[in-house]
């Protein structure tokens, strides 16, 4: 059994279930009142446990809301092209669709951010109005941008629902990529994690907790 290779639970399924309510109260609440609601992007694969769930969560439900997904991967072809390589490969081909649009990205973790960076760089080559981003897990700990300078985070990625982000006060690329993460679930330990959605080798993405997968499970 898959919960034989879990050496402990770090996020109980009851947690992760009113996490997750409260997120969905915060996003209903940030579009209130606007004239259309937002797009909401799925990162495939690991975040389908936390999107279907936070979908469900959106109360009230923003009108105009809308579902999509993509998959992020090294650049093979044109339009979604960012300068650092990334291609949002849409379900349904249709990548205009967040032209214009106030886009939340929903990610099952954030470690290094550096997909999250070129994800964020596409969605502006994209014409995205503004991006924010809900991730379940933030694992700050590993944050990392290889070296990506501040000075081009202004001009290469996008405004929050809230505005531009500025470089005042901000003194490196990663704090200034986490001004983003305005819905995150839970700060993650420097662990190896799964479950709800997230895998090791495509196992234990169906459990319904995050757990901290043994040691012995992935090392030689």
């Amino acid at each position: 059994m898959a919960e034989a290779d879990i050496e402990r639970v770090l996020f109980t399924r009851e947690a992760i279930e009113g996490r997750v309510s409260e997120l969905g109260k915060l996003i209903a609440e940030d579009f209130a009142g606007r004239r259309e609601g937002p797009i909401v992007l799925g990162i495939l694969k690991g975040c389908f446990a936390f999107f279907s769930d936070l979908c469900r969560s959106l109360s009230p439900c923003p009108r105009g809301c809308e579902v999509h997904f993509a998959r992020a991967s090294s650049y093979e072809g044109k339009a979604t092209e960012s300068s650092r390589s990334v291609k949002l490969s849409f379900l349904g081909g249709d990548d205009d669709v967040v032209r214009g649009r106030d886009v939340v990205i929903v990610e099952d973790i954030v470690d290094t951010g550096g997909t999250l960076l070129s994800v964020l760089g596409a969605l502006k080559d994209l014409g995205a109005r503004s991006v924010t981003v809900a991730a379940l897990l933030n694992k700050s700990c590993r944050r990392d941008l290889g070296g990506f300078p501040l000075s081009r985070c202004e001009s290469e990625l996008p405004p929050r629902l809230d505005g531009p982000i500025t470089t005042d006060g901000v003194t490196t690329s990663e704090e200034f990529l986490g001004k983003y993460l305005r819905y995150v679930g839970f700060e993650c330990p420097d662990e190896f994690v799964v479950g709800y959605g997230m895998d090791y080798d495509e196992q234990y993405r169906t459990l319904g907790y995050v757990g901290v997968l043994k040691a012995s499970v992935y090392s030689p």
